[in-house]
Order: structure tokens, then C-alpha cells, then sequence
């Protein structure tokens, strides 16, 4: 489903779009339109008419019109299911973007009132505290106490979501004190709408689990790739060279297969993670200063592996 939707999100431009424009999804166009009109991120977590998810392995696609070779598209490689570690990857980039928007929106309505910056000010602070909780939930660790301590006016067990929640009552509270007008609270408004949908589509990447079948599929289909190779190489002369390569081919394809089931779990806290700390990092300088101690990462920018 996602997949599918990411044809319809404008900033993609796919070329491809045309396909499923020409089949008519109930409801896709008319979404990717409105996002358009609206200037506001694609909404991934709408449901629409055309397209729904039915359980963990299958989904819906309603068309306005019979396209009997419709069920085509689903064999070209461009529509088959993104990897889960680079829909993380591009989902977690979203998070600095929204950040990155945030803090300049709160700047483009700062009046220069004390009461406005209080405001402006907690709520740049929360969107760090924000990003450090989500990637701790994520991977089931505890926060960072640094990020906890940014607001003191928040209660220490306040989730991601419940911090959202929290800049969401700060936008109505500029809005209801006349320190933003309309406009500037739907800006405000929409980053964090923008927010919501990023972190939804990383929890779902975290709870979702690979299906057993699909995991067992390809554990067995790279053993007997293996093992044939092995036995090819093998059969004919028990040359040692022939053994040697054989071998290493048969590990080649096991240790792709294990390589694989790694990088599908991208937020297992583990080498083969998307780098977590990195994003919130970058988002901590860019919001509170490049010195600020949330600011500096854990790794060099030499090192192999950035958590």
C-alpha cells in the first residue's frame, strides 16, 4: 500500500504515475490533488476507497473501471514492496526535514514579545526532546537523560506521541493569544501533521514483523542456491580448487540471506540500524546550536558504523 501511494506523492514525480492514473484508484488522485492545492505533505496514513489494507499480508485495489491487465503492474520491480530499511531510511530524513521546518516557522512568527518567545522557545526545545524519544522507543531503550531534562515543563514519561500532542497545545495557545494569526498556525500545524505521519510509518516499519513464510522462503531459497552451487563445483572432480570455490559460493549465498534478514529490521538497535543518533544529532544542532552537548555525535564522521 505504501508502495503504491508513493506514485501519487508529489514530491516524487514519478514517471510511472500515469499507470495508476490510467486505471483510476478510487480516491488516490484525488488525494495526490488535494496535496497539491494544499501545499501540504502526501497524506500516506488517509485511507482511501482504492486502496486498503485487508490484513497483515494482503491489500485491496478498487478501480473506477475494468483494467483486466491491471494485476500486470505488480510484476514490474518499480511496484514490488520498498525495503523496509530504506523506507526507514527515507522516513527517518522526513523527521529532519519537519524539524528543520519547524524551527524556521517558530523563527518567521517570532513578534519578539517575551510571551511569544517563551513559547517559541519550549516548543523548539520539545521537537529535539521529540526526536530522541521516538528513536529511543524505536529501539526500546531508555531516553537520554540530556534529552529528557530540555522540558522541565514536561512530565518525564511523556511518549512521542504525547509530545506532539503537547507543541499541537502550544500552536493553539500563540493562535488564542494573538501571536499568530491564521496563517502561521496552519504552517505551525501542518510541520506537525508532517511529524505525526513520519513516525507512524517508522512505528509501523518497528511492530510490523517480516512474515514468517517470506523469511522462511528466502532462508531455503538461498541454502538450495547455496548448495547446488556447491555440489556443480563439486560433482564432477574433487579438485581441492573446486571445493574451495564451491564452498565460498555456498557462503556467499547464506551470508546474503543473512545480511538481508538484518537490514530488514532496521531498528533493532544493531549495527545494520538506520543511524538513529546521527538524525537526532543533526537535528539537535540545528535547532538548539551546533555546541549544544545533543549536538555532537557518538561516532566520527570516520567511523564504519554510525548508530
Amino acid at each position: 500500500v505504501y508502495s503504491i501511494k508513493r506514485y501519487y506523492d508529489p514530491q516524487y514525480k514519478s514517471p510511472s504515475l500515469f499507470l495508476f492514473e490510467n486505471a483510476k484508484v478510487l480516491g488516490l488522485s484525488e488525494l495526490r490533488r488535494r496535496a497539491i492545492a494544499d501545499r501540504t505533505p502526501f497524506p500516506y496514513d488517509t485511507e482511501v476507497a482504492g486502496l486498503r489494507t485487508l490484513d497483515r499480508y494482503t491489500f485491496e485495489v478498487v478501480l473506477a473501471q475494468p483494467a483486466p491487465r491491471f494485476h500486470y503492474y505488480f510484476a514490474d520491480p518499480n511496484t514490488t514492496g520498498y525495503s523496509r530499511w530504506w523506507e526507514a531510511r527515507t522516513l527517518g530524513g522526513a523527521i529532519i526535514i519537519v524539524s528543520r521546518t519547524t524551527h524556521i516557522s517558530l523563527t518567521s512568527v517570532d513578534n519578539g514579545s517575551p510571551a511569544t518567545a517563551e513559547i517559541l522557545d519550549r516548543m523548539r526545545r520539545r521537537q529535539v526532546r521529540y526526536c530522541w524519544q521516538l528513536a529511543s522507543e524505536l529501539r526500546r531503550i531508555p531516553t537520554p537523560a540530556d534529552a529528557t531534562d530540555l522540558t522541565p515543563e514536561d512530565p518525564d514519561d511523556s511518549d512521542a506521541t504525547e509530545l506532539l500532542r503537547r507543541q499541537a497545545v502550544d500552536v493553539s495557545a500563540l493562535a488564542a493569544g494573538g501571536h499568530i494569526d491564521e496563517q502561521a498556525r496552519l504552517l505551525l500545524m501542518n510541520a506537525n501533521t508532517a511529524t505525526v505521519t513520519a513516525q507512524s510509518g517508522l512505528e509501523r516499519i518497528r511492530n510490523e514483523p517480516v512474515p514468517i513464510h517470506y523469511d522462511m522462503f528466502i532462508r531455503l531459497l538461498a541454502w538450495f542456491f547455496g548448495i547446488m552451487a556447491f555440489s556443480r563445483l563439486d560433482g564432477a572432480a574433487h579438485h581441492p580448487s573446486s571445493v574451495v570455490v564451491g564452498v565460498l559460493l555456498m557462503t556467499t549465498f547464506i551470508v546474503a540471506e543473512r545480511l538481508g534478514r538484518f537490514i530488514e529490521q532496521p531498528m533493532n538497535n544493531s549495527i545494520f540500524d538506520i543511524s538513529m543518533n546521527r538524525i537526532c544529532a543533526t537535528i539537535s544542532g540545528n535547532l538548539l546550536g551546533a555546541g549544544h552537548r545533543l549536538a555532537q555525535p557518538k561516532e566520527s564522521d570516520k567511523a564504519a558504523v554510525w548508530m
